[in-house]
Protein backbone atom coordinates (compact mmCIF):
# COMPACT_ATOMS: atom_id res chain seq x y z
CA UNK A 1 0.00 0.00 0.00
CA UNK A 2 1.09 3.27 -0.92
CA UNK A 3 1.99 5.66 1.69
CA UNK A 4 -0.91 8.38 2.27
CA UNK A 5 0.14 12.30 2.42
CA UNK A 6 -1.05 13.54 6.19
CA UNK A 7 -1.39 17.21 6.77
CA UNK A 8 -0.03 18.55 10.31
CA UNK A 9 -1.01 21.60 11.79
CA UNK A 10 1.95 23.96 12.83
CA UNK A 11 2.41 25.65 15.37
CA UNK A 12 2.20 29.81 15.04
CA UNK A 13 5.69 30.25 15.56
CA UNK A 14 6.74 27.43 13.41
CA UNK A 15 4.58 28.66 10.29
CA UNK A 16 6.09 32.63 10.81
CA UNK A 17 9.47 31.04 10.68
CA UNK A 18 8.78 28.68 7.31
CA UNK A 19 6.91 32.24 5.99
CA UNK A 20 10.41 34.26 6.74
CA UNK A 21 12.36 32.00 4.40
CA UNK A 22 9.84 32.06 1.99
CA UNK A 23 10.39 34.40 -1.48
CA UNK A 24 6.97 35.52 -1.62
CA UNK A 25 3.47 34.82 -1.19
CA UNK A 26 -0.07 35.75 -2.26
CA UNK A 27 -1.88 38.86 -0.54
CA UNK A 28 -5.88 38.37 -0.68
CA UNK A 29 -8.35 40.90 -0.10
CA UNK A 30 -11.22 42.95 -1.30
CA UNK A 31 -10.93 45.79 -4.53
CA UNK A 32 -13.98 47.75 -4.96
CA UNK A 33 -15.78 44.65 -3.49
CA UNK A 34 -14.25 42.40 -5.64
CA UNK A 35 -12.10 39.35 -4.32
CA UNK A 36 -8.70 40.15 -5.78
CA UNK A 37 -5.43 38.30 -5.20
CA UNK A 38 -1.85 39.02 -6.12
CA UNK A 39 1.49 37.90 -5.97
CA UNK A 40 4.07 39.77 -3.54
CA UNK A 41 7.46 38.90 -2.29
CA UNK A 42 7.79 40.35 1.07
CA UNK A 43 9.99 40.08 4.36
CA UNK A 44 8.65 39.29 7.60
CA UNK A 45 10.80 42.58 10.16
CA UNK A 46 9.75 42.44 14.13
CA UNK A 47 6.10 40.11 13.59
CA UNK A 48 4.35 42.00 10.50
CA UNK A 49 4.92 40.73 6.82
CA UNK A 50 6.57 43.99 4.97
CA UNK A 51 4.98 44.52 1.02
CA UNK A 52 6.87 46.90 -0.97
CA UNK A 53 4.25 47.78 -4.25
CA UNK A 54 2.89 50.70 -5.68
CA UNK A 55 0.33 52.96 -4.81
CA UNK A 56 -0.99 52.70 -7.97
CA UNK A 57 -1.50 49.18 -7.44
CA UNK A 58 -4.69 46.91 -6.86
CA UNK A 59 -3.63 46.62 -3.03
CA UNK A 60 -1.89 49.85 -2.37
CA UNK A 61 -5.24 51.37 -3.73
CA UNK A 62 -7.69 49.50 -1.35
CA UNK A 63 -5.26 49.93 1.67
CA UNK A 64 -5.38 54.21 1.22
CA UNK A 65 -9.81 53.38 0.77
CA UNK A 66 -9.44 51.98 3.99
CA UNK A 67 -7.49 51.97 6.70
CA UNK A 68 -7.10 48.72 8.12
CA UNK A 69 -7.81 46.66 5.17
CA UNK A 70 -8.46 42.53 6.38
CA UNK A 71 -6.05 40.81 4.24
CA UNK A 72 -5.04 37.31 4.30
CA UNK A 73 -1.62 36.39 3.07
CA UNK A 74 -0.63 32.54 1.74
CA UNK A 75 2.77 31.14 1.13
CA UNK A 76 3.21 27.39 0.40
CA UNK A 77 5.88 25.16 -0.76
CA UNK A 78 5.04 22.05 -2.13
CA UNK A 79 7.48 20.02 -4.02
CA UNK A 80 5.40 18.60 -7.12
CA UNK A 81 6.79 15.59 -7.46
CA UNK A 82 6.15 14.06 -3.84
CA UNK A 83 3.21 16.49 -3.28
CA UNK A 84 4.91 17.06 0.55
CA UNK A 85 5.45 20.34 1.84
CA UNK A 86 3.81 23.05 3.63
CA UNK A 87 1.12 25.89 3.48
CA UNK A 88 0.81 28.81 5.77
CA UNK A 89 -1.87 31.01 5.78
CA UNK A 90 -1.71 34.33 8.08
CA UNK A 91 -4.72 37.00 8.45
CA UNK A 92 -4.93 40.43 9.57
CA UNK A 93 -4.78 43.98 8.67
CA UNK A 94 -2.71 46.08 6.14
CA UNK A 95 -1.54 49.35 6.59
CA UNK A 96 0.30 51.79 4.65
CA UNK A 97 3.54 52.40 6.62
CA UNK A 98 5.52 54.90 4.26
CA UNK A 99 5.71 57.61 6.25
CA UNK A 100 6.98 55.50 9.27
CA UNK A 101 10.91 56.36 10.40
CA UNK A 102 12.92 54.46 7.56
CA UNK A 103 10.15 52.93 5.76
CA UNK A 104 12.25 53.27 2.26
CA UNK A 105 14.94 51.18 3.16
CA UNK A 106 12.89 48.88 5.04
CA UNK A 107 11.18 48.61 1.84
CA UNK A 108 13.87 47.76 0.06
CA UNK A 109 14.58 44.97 1.95
CA UNK A 110 12.13 43.16 0.14
CA UNK A 111 13.53 41.50 -3.41
CA UNK A 112 10.52 42.01 -5.68
CA UNK A 113 10.61 40.12 -8.75
CA UNK A 114 8.37 43.28 -10.23
CA UNK A 115 10.86 45.54 -12.39
CA UNK A 116 8.31 49.05 -12.02
CA UNK A 117 9.25 51.50 -9.55
CA UNK A 118 8.14 51.06 -5.98
CA UNK A 119 6.97 53.76 -3.73
CA UNK A 120 4.05 51.65 -0.96
CA UNK A 121 5.60 49.69 2.12
CA UNK A 122 2.47 47.84 3.56
CA UNK A 123 2.84 46.36 6.33
CA UNK A 124 -0.05 42.95 7.64
CA UNK A 125 -0.19 42.96 11.33
CA UNK A 126 -1.21 39.43 12.03
CA UNK A 127 -4.30 38.48 14.01
CA UNK A 128 -4.35 35.11 13.17
CA UNK A 129 -1.37 32.12 11.72
CA UNK A 130 -2.23 28.89 10.92
CA UNK A 131 -0.01 26.38 8.67
CA UNK A 132 -0.23 22.55 7.88
CA UNK A 133 2.95 20.63 6.90
CA UNK A 134 2.07 17.89 4.38
CA UNK A 135 4.14 14.38 5.26
CA UNK A 136 3.64 11.37 5.22
CA UNK A 137 2.19 8.80 7.17
CA UNK A 138 1.97 4.79 7.47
Amino acid sequence: MENERVPVELDPEVALGLLDRAEFGRVAFLADDTPTIRPLNHVLLDGRIILYTRHTSALGRAVRRRAGLQVAYQVDEIEPRTRLGWSVLVTGTATDVSREPHATQIGLQVQSWMKHPLDMVIAIEPQTITGLRLTVGK
